[in-house]
């Protein structure tokens, strides 16, 4: 049988801790995206896991592709100290092509049973492998009851925003951009036939490390990318935690082309069409409007929600997990399906686009 599930998703993975007390929070001022000094360009060796012995310490790398002719894949690989061993590392492969099963693999090993270089970005995880090429190149492969070899090469260049942290003290929450649009190419073996795949600049990856629990750094996060013909937006938002001074914290980026041509690491998003889900008691917002200034321009982007899905991110625990995960967070993930506006003025120009996607809310604590 193709398909295998595993026992937890990659946010559970995150999500399931001892209830031993993790360290103090430190006291200092909370520092957002815009505020400190502002990334450099971003190279393949600052990707190499870091390896720390803190016990909130997490680190994860995202790829995935939306294939031309339909179907999708993806693939995730997560390194963390959180639950109950240190060290481990875990993989998660989708696959889905027209005509064929859906595939699903997760696995969590060890840290005797993965591996990772040291003078290069590479990992070992499961049956699954991710290595850096060049300066612009991702390789991957899986070698499960279904196969995956894919090659990443990136159309646009590695990037953070802002400073590319959040940061109090010696706390941190990492962003990196490391795919924002990739050309795709590679084959997947199904019951021993290969299929070829492929996809121009609809790759996408990042990569997020951190030595704090999600459920301390956050009540909220909140995000969007789509791709629209040479058109790329993507957002993100953070509802700290009151330990973090509970503030908002947004960052938008527009690229056309090739070229990044908007970034704005303090933009301001506002909720709007706010429904309670009786439910959850999650107060819910079905539209968003968010508004961007990089000094050289300025952005509109504006979405209404027509559906919603959400999932509760506990369901696939066992007993056991869920009774501990719950007394830490209640974890809920809401898609807001809608069409949007996009209005971004910059360089004397005026661009104009719409599209239809998605945002995707994961509230983690009330």
């Amino acid at each position: 049988m193709r398909q295998r599930r595993t026992t937890t998703s990659m946010v559970g993975l995150m999500m399931v801790c001892a209830l031993s007390a993790l360290p103090a929070l430190a006291s200092a001022q909370v520092q957002g995206w815009s505020e400190g000094a502002a990334a450099r360009q971003v190279s393949m060796r600052e990707l190499i896991p870091r390896m720390s012995s803190g016990q909130a310490y997490s680190e994860r790398y995202g790829f995935s592709v939306d294939l031309e002719g339909g179907g999708h894949i993806g693939m995730d690989f997560t390194i963390s100290n959180l639950g109950i061993r240190s060290g481990y590392g875990a993989a998660q492969v989708r696959v889905r092509l027209p005509g064929e099963e859906r595939y699903e693999y997760g696995e969590r090993v060890s840290r005797g049973d993965w591996t990772t270089a040291e003078d290069r970005f590479a990992l070992d995880i499961a049956k699954t492998q991710v290595e850096a090429q060049g300066d612009d190149t991702f390789v991957l492969r899986h070698d499960g009851d279904v196969k995956v070899e894919l090659t990443f090469r990136n159309t646009m260049p590695m990037w953070r925003p802002g400073s590319g942290q959040i940061r109090q003290g010696e706390d941190y929450y990492r962003f990196t951009l490391i795919s924002p649009r990739a050309d795709v190419e590679g084959r997947v073996q199904i019951d021993g036939e290969w299929h070829q795949v492929e996809a121009s600049r609809a790759g996408y990856a990042d990569h997020v490390a951190t030595n704090v629990a999600p459920y301390e750094l956050a009540k909220r996060f909140s995000r969007f990318r789509d791709y629209n013909d040479d058109v790329f937006v993507i957002w993100r938002e953070i509802e700290l935690s009151e330990k973090f001074g509970g503030r908002t914290l947004t960052w938008a980026m527009v690229g056309v082309g090739e070229r990044i041509v908007f970034s704005d690491a303090d933009a301001q998003l506002r909720p709007g069409n706010v429904r309670g889900d009786g439910e959850t008691g999650y107060q819910v917002p079905h539209a968003v409007q968010l508004e961007g200034d990089s000094g050289q321009g300025q952005m509109r982007f504006v979405m209404r929600g027509d559906r919603m899905e959400k999932k509760d991110l506990l369901a696939s625990y066992g007993r056991a997990a869920r009774l501990v995960a719950s007394a830490l967070s209640k974890p809920w993930q809401y898609n807001i399906h809608g069409d949007y506006a996009l209005e971004l003025e910059v360089g004397g120009r005026t661009l104009r686009t719409r599209g239809r996607g998605h945002y995707t809310v994961d509230f983690v604590n009330p």
